[in-house]
């Protein structure tokens, strides 16, 4: 599962990231991943949506193989996107796999395990460069 962030995060957006993990969880069908990448543009999330963030780390993330955050931006962007996930992942038992990278090259050698035989970190790369380009509109 791939989910990019451009903007402020808001309540639809995390519901509708939650219906989907769920859906991909049940019944379950193999190992899930999760891979966010939070663009410099996205803000932290804030009160409602935050407190939502942590109930989906809390109740959702424990049942997938692996859930990375790619915090994209300046050093102390990353810092504090790292930060705000910290806090979030403070819920979630120590058994899930939550990792926060720097950029996409940091993420790939960790889903690739994950994904399919027939799939490869490139073809990864590839899905989340297309997603971007459809949210610009080409």
């Amino acid at each position: 599962m791939i989910s990019v962030w451009r903007r402020a995060a808001r309540m639809e957006h995390v519901a509708a990231m939650a219906e989907a993990s769920r859906d991909m969880l049940t019944p379950p069908k193999g190992p899930v991943t999760f891979v966010a990448v939070i663009e410099p543009t996205s803000p932290p999330p804030e009160g409602t949506v935050r407190d939502e963030l942590a109930k989906w780390s809390r109740d959702v993330v424990p049942k997938m193989a692996l859930a990375v955050f790619v915090a994209e931006g300046s050093g102390f962007r990353s810092a504090l996107v790292r930060g705000v996930g910290t806090a979030l992942s403070a819920v979630v038992p120590s058994k899930v796999p939550f990792k926060f990278v720097s950029n996409i090259g940091e993420a790939l050698p960790l889903v690739t395990p994950f994904l399919p035989k027939a799939e490869t970190a490139e073809g990864l790369r590839d899905a989340i460069a297309y997603l971007r380009d459809c949210m610009n509109g080409a």
